[in-house]
């Protein structure tokens, strides 16, 4: 089913860059910023504390979109979060200063935290007689995305800001796979109606 690689290659991008900025986070500030390592690791936990509320602000929007529009919605919410957190990456690689380069990087993970909530929105609707399956091979994308990302880092040939352009630009190329998440007049109908049935 091409919705589940797709779904794959999206979280590669999402769940991946978080995987990927929580390593550099706090190397990265002290290396280009020349901070302490104390506050270097406060700025990196600020990034990994946006998890308190933006991951679950994923799946509120996608299911505010998904009243809207149906499981399209939902796709369209994860192409549209998968390519404001490429351009964030791109914004975030450019940055010279400490104040913009924080806000930057609280921007990229709003929408990589929201993008991994409006990821796993869609799971359960792609194919419910394997939904572990399918759950367990998009997951796997996050680690797979992490680990390629991680050796853009391991190289000398390139700086760390240019590893991010990079990785920014991959992700914004990536955000159109959402368009492959794709789903049938019974699939919605059948969504749909299981969700008006759940009590709220």
């Amino acid at each position: 089913d091409r919705r589940v690689w797709a779904l794959f290659m999206l979280y590669a991008c999402s769940f991946g860059m978080e995987l990927t900025i929580d390593n550099i986070a706090a190397l990265y500030f002290t290396d280009y910023f020349h901070l302490a390592l104390t506050a270097a690791g406060f700025v990196a936990a600020s990034f990994g504390m946006m998890n308190l509320f933006a991951r679950a602000l994923g799946g509120i929007v996608s299911d505010r979109c998904n009243r809207l529009w149906g499981l399209r919605g939902r796709a369209a919410l994860l192409g549209c979060t998968s390519a404001g957190e490429g351009l964030g990456l791109v914004l975030f690689s450019q940055m010279r200063w400490l104040p913009l380069a924080i806000g930057s990087m609280l921007l990229v993970g709003l929408f990589v935290k929201m993008s991994n909530g409006a990821a796993y929105s869609v799971v359960p609707f792609v194919n419910k007689r394997a939904l572990g399956t399918v759950a367990g091979i998009v997951g796997a994308g996050g680690n797979a995305g992490a680990v390629l990302a991680g050796f853009l880092f391991k190289t000398s040939a390139v700086t760390w800001p240019q590893a991010l352009l990079i990785l920014g630009l991959l992700v914004t190329i990536s955000a159109p796979l959402a368009l492959l998440v794709r789903f049938s007049e019974v699939e919605e109908r059948s969504a749909r109606e299981e969700m008006e049935t759940r009590p709220a």
